[in-house]
């Protein structure tokens, strides 16, 4: 009996598991890229890059963007804070700071000892 409770129970969890993975993926306190493609044409739709960064103990936060050969282009700006859930966005906007060309780039967050990388592409 105790094996077919057991066997039921791992079944059970191995069928569930890839909810639990869903809810904890998409769960508050998670820090996510909020649109990975970019097109800087000046009608206030994906006109810029967006982190959004979980950062509860108000945690110094480093954002930068990378060309891809390793250059530094960019320091994301904070943009806002959230006032209650404790969600900071960053900001990169391609026009500023110089006309940064279409193609892949490199983001790179820091916050505390978190580090979120990946790629930001603009499109022109």
């Amino acid at each position: 009996m105790k094996l077919r409770t057991a066997i039921s129970l791992t079944a059970a969890a191995l069928l569930l598991a890839p909810l639990a993975a869903l809810c904890s993926s998409s769960g508050l306190g998670e820090s996510r890229v909020l649109n990975r493609l970019v097109t800087p044409n000046g009608d206030n739709r994906n006109d810029t890059f967006v982190f959004r960064c979980y950062n509860p103990r108000d945690a110094a936060v480093e954002a930068k963007i990378y060309d891809l050969a390793g250059r530094e282009i960019a320091i994301m700006r904070l943009k806002s804070i959230g006032t209650t859930d404790y969600f900071y966005n960053y900001e990169w906007n391609p026009n500023s700071g110089g006309h940064h060309p279409g193609g892949v780039y490199i983001y790179q967050v820091r916050v505390e000892t978190k580090v979120y990388k990946g790629t930001v592409t603009i499109i022109r």
